[in-house]
């Protein structure tokens, strides 16, 4: 009987290092892509006190509650913009299931360290005509 009862044990903790490793081997959930919003609504912008950061904030306009994961994302160049703006596109991801049908507001932030010395402003495009641009005071 004790042999029995000690192989019992031995199965049931191989069992359970068998499950822990299965779920350190999972793969990390997908993050769902975010769309980029209709209306951009306000955009701000501040340096650290040595101008070596800049972070940037934008709020947008979602048709619904539940919106989840707002990003803001910097667009990529080949070559320096011209005017010295540089753009953003405001994400978020849409939700499923039943929500409250009201309008609502995201945020989104990017901070950015060594900014270009030449950067005169922002501009963060919503679809269509929402987009806002604001110009650096320096």
């Amino acid at each position: 009987m004790p042999r029995f009862v000690l192989a019992a044990a031995l199965a049931v903790v191989a069992a359970a290092l068998t499950t822990a490793s299965a779920e350190d081997k999972k793969e990390p959930k997908e993050e769902k892509p975010g769309e980029v919003l209709k209306v951009i609504i306000n955009v701000t912008h501040s340096f650290s006190d040595d101008k070596k950061a800049l972070t940037v904030t934008a709020v947008g306009q979602v048709p619904t509650g539940g919106w989840t994961g707002a990003k803001l994302i910097p667009r990529k160049y080949k070559d320096k913009p011209a005017d010295g703006i540089y753009e953003y596109d405001l994400t978020a991801v849409r939700p499923t299931g039943i929500v409250t049908q009201a309008l609502s507001k995201v945020r989104g932030d990017h901070r950015w360290t060594n900014p270009p010395a030449d950067i005169k402003g922002i501009k963060v495009y919503g679809t269509g005509e929402g987009a806002k641009t604001i110009k650096f005071d320096k």
